[in-house]
């Protein structure tokens, strides 16, 4: 990955998921649930992270160079109040599952591979909302030079 490129792999992230889950909001920015939208919370909304990132090349014309991209993936969900906690859990696997999905696609302009690592969820605590992270052991994208 080049140097100057991080924001623009970000944007094709965003843009990929956007396109691959219309009826769910795509954002850059980590939210805060409580002052977020409800109509954007019942839709599900991801937010792409980056984390961090390293294992650039280290040899002589490419040394910082190549690269990967630690990104994480915050996902939050909402489901009726009279909705029961099992619900949240549902919700947050169909998010999963979309974001799964999306990386099985592959196919991110610009990158060489996505790839899911661990991933953790709200365990039913905070009904009606749920949230999961993805990248407990970190999606890493890699551009392509």
């Amino acid at each position: 990955m080049s140097l100057d490129n991080h924001s623009a792999v970000m944007e094709s992230l965003k843009t990929s998921l956007a396109e691959f889950v219309p009826a769910r909001v795509v954002t850059r920015t980590l939210i805060v649930p409580t002052q977020a939208k409800s109509d954007d919370l019942k839709k599900g909304v991801f937010c792409l992270v980056v984390e961090g990132g390293g294992d650039f090349a280290d040899y002589v014309g490419r040394a910082a160079d190549l690269g990967e991209m630690n990104v994480r993936v915050v996902g939050f969900v909402q489901v009726a109040e009279n909705a029961t906690p099992a619900d949240v859990e549902t919700a947050e696997l169909a998010m999963l599952g979309d974001l799964l999905r999306w990386v099985n696609v592959g196919g991110v302009p610009g990158l060489d591979t996505v790839s899911a690592g661990n991933w953790i969820c709200s365990k039913q605590l905070e009904h009606p909302f749920g949230w999961l992270v993805v990248g407990a052991d970190p999606i890493l994208t890699t551009c392509a030079d």
